[in-house]
């Protein structure tokens, strides 16, 4: 059986860090450990005491500094990746340690959304190969789980990126060994206030950094899904606020949406007539 270290990137981490923890050691089977990476909190975290569990800490590096810390003093033969905002849900590792064959670098599974609200579908999907996880990034950092030696081949994850970061570390890893995906929800992705992925200016920047490294024909279709994603994501942080700035940017990464939005408002307000 092959060993897993689990590792948590912490940054005042808030009340998820608890259950974050918790679900990673209640796996069946546990992983060898799971190492929480306090990256300089401003803030005392709370970290559930079980044996396994173990706290390391750094001054404030960022998210990808904070996870090369954990895989370097990791000693499990396989590293797995969770969010102190994220959670697991039974059989993740089970179902992922079925599939590691040893040509295998990297597997990732499905998520879904935690809002406060409650939970709806998220979306998830295999990387497939090189040439198809440059068209967009398909895996969340907390659905992954790759090969230790492969990610210290790589040179684990750029730590001059704070977002999109994972990508790029995902597209190495896809040009030395395959790819695999676990069908199933497995993750659960918490949507809060203080999500770095709600940045759409710094995660469009950082996904083009990514794809300017992996500059060529076969990364147009990534910079063109980009742009749609964070194009949405302009455009309903404008209808939410009315900032020029946000209409902006969203006419600059996908304005054939922008137009269709505009089209589709302007049909409605046609259909209703006027009011007697």
């Amino acid at each position: 059986m092959q060993s897993v270290s689990v590792v948590i990137p912490a940054w005042n981490p808030g009340p998820f860090l608890a259950e974050a923890v918790t679900s990673a050691v209640d796996q069946i089977p546990a992983p060898l450990e799971v190492l929480v990476i306090d990256d300089g909190s401003s803030e005392p975290i709370e970290v559930p005491a079980y044996p396994i569990v173990r706290v390391i800490r750094q001054r404030n590096a960022g998210p990808s500094a904070a996870r090369n810390r954990g895989i370097r003093e990791s000693r499990g033969d396989l590293v797995a990746f969770l969010d102190a905002d994220d959670v697991w849900y039974p059989g993740k590792l089970a179902a992922q340690l079925a599939v590691m064959r040893p040509e295998v670098g990297l597997c990732s599974c499905d998520f879904n959304v935690i809002e406060a609200s409650g939970k709806r579908d998220g979306w998830g999907g295999p990387g497939g190969n090189y040439q198809q996880l440059l068209r967009g990034n398909s895996i969340h950092t907390s659905v992954a789980i790759a090969r230790r030696s492969v990610l210290l081949d790589v040179g684990c994850f750029d730590e001059d990126l704070t977002h999109s970061e994972e990508w790029g570390t995902w597209l190495d890893i896809s040009r030395r060994s395959e790819l695999e995906h676990v069908p199933g929800v497995f993750v659960g992705y918490r949507l809060h206030d203080r999500n770095a992925s709600r940045d759409y200016r710094r995660m469009w920047r950082g996904a083009m950094r990514v794809l300017w490294r992996h500059r060529g024909l076969d990364a147009l279709p990534g910079v063109r899904r980009v742009g749609q994603i964070y194009g949405a994501q302009a455009f309903d942080a404008y209808r939410a606020t009315k900032v020029p700035s946000h209409l902006v940017w969203a006419i600059a990464l996908w304005p054939e949406y922008v137009t269709r939005q505009v089209l589709q408002r302007s049909k409605r307000g046609v259909g209703r007539g006027p009011r007697g």
